[in-house]
């Protein structure tokens, strides 16, 4: 680190300033504490969260039948064994998986609920396409972050883009995804998110403790061909406006 005046880095044997060593302890144990005080606030059992369990509605809410596409619902794993690994790990409330073909083009739209009291949104944030996908063999070929997209004249809230290519090669697929808390945007921050980011790690686990599991919903949609060429597509902007409807419209500003 150099000082104002001095051009030489500090060496093995240097002491940061007092003001600087007390900067840096205290970024470290203050975030402990408070979140030492929050566990012992939350353990009280009358600020024990609840699981506010809400009525099935997924299914309800994305379209099964739009214009000149068929449709069918898909499972989460391969076969029923996989498939209730990732539901004990997801820890959702309710999903729907489905899959829209016509001709040769296909989409496919996850969505993903978990009520308030149901998951920590830092666990949540740790199922990604960055991570699950990538621990099972696929490449990341490209990434945008924070995207803005928009249904017509509708801003949507900012959308994390990706291009993967499965593990022995072969057809790529596109995909958006959105993770929503309480009807806002989860920040992933301009990065690939492999490995969770630290100070979101830290923030997400003192709000837990003290506010609890919030509301949350995962939404994603994968292509096989760019996406952005199904925009304007009738019935694909059906199914957008669905999950406008859930929370994927964006907020009005202050």
């Amino acid at each position: 680190m150099l000082h104002e005046g001095d051009s030489r880095p500090l060496g093995p044997n240097s002491r940061l300033p007092q003001s600087e060593g007390r900067w840096l302890t205290w970024s470290v144990v203050l975030p402990a504490l408070v979140l030492v005080a929050a566990i012992a606030v939350q353990g009280l059992h009358v600020f024990r969260e609840v699981h506010k369990s809400v009525p099935p509605h997924l299914a309800r809410a994305l379209p099964a039948n739009i214009p000149g596409w068929s449709s069918r619902d898909l499972p989460l794993g391969s076969n029923d064994f996989l498939s209730g690994e990732a539901e004990k790990v997801l820890n959702y409330d309710e999903f729907v998986y489905r899959e829209f073909t016509r001709g040769g083009t296909r989409f496919q739209v996850y969505v993903a609920y978990w009520a308030a009291g149901k998951m920590p949104t830092r666990m949540v944030a740790s199922h990604t396409p960055d991570r699950c996908w990538t621990e099972n063999g696929w490449h990341c070929l490209s990434m945008k972050f924070k995207q803005p997209e928009s249904l017509g004249s509708l801003p949507l809230q900012p959308a994390e883009w990706r291009l993967f290519e499965p593990p022995s090669g072969g057809q790529p697929t596109y995909v958006l995804y959105w993770h929503l808390v309480e009807g806002h945007i989860y920040n992933y921050g301009n990065r690939f998110n492999s490995v969770p980011d630290p100070f979101l790690w830290w923030k997400d686990a003192v709000q837990q403790a003290l506010l609890g599991s919030r509301e949350q919903y995962f939404m994603r949609i994968t292509s096989d061909g760019p996406i952005e060429d199904l925009w304007g597509d009738p019935g694909f902007d059906e199914v957008v406006s669905s999950l406008a409807g859930l929370g994927l419209a964006a907020k009005p500003g202050p």
